[in-house]
């Protein structure tokens, strides 16, 4: 499997991608971005599906809600659990997400998935 990824910093501003490609099993993953992400965006490329997350003192992991906007091959987009949160666990500091890929499919076997983040 390879795992890419690049960080941009400019003013206040923080960008970081990476994808994850190769032969595999599909696995939950967590990335660390060095800044506290705003927004999360999660790609399959091989099967057409994206979840998108927002964090926001409502829609964070801490209080529950863990719900974002899953968008399917077919286009229909729907708000629900998209598997993305933001680690809030002791030595995180809220600077990684995990992607949980059982809640929403955003990968299965040997996917060419993508990440983007905004802080």
């Amino acid at each position: 499997m390879a795992l890419v990824s690049t960080n941009i910093v400019q003013g206040d501003s923080r960008f970081a991608m990476g994808s994850r490609t190769g032969t595999r099993t599909a696995a939950n993953f967590t990335i660390t971005t060095g800044f506290a992400p705003k927004y999360i965006k999660v790609v399959n490329l091989t099967d057409r599906t994206e979840g998108e997350f927002w964090v926001d003192s409502t829609l964070d992991a801490t209080s529950g809600n863990v719900f974002g906007l899953k968008t399917v091959a077919a286009g229909d987009k729907t708000y629900v659990d998209t598997g993305i949160a933001v680690e809030t666990t002791e030595g995180a500091s809220g600077r990684q997400f995990t992607v949980t890929v059982a809640t929403a499919s955003l990968e299965t076997d040997n996917d060419d998935v993508v990440w983007m983040v905004w802080g």
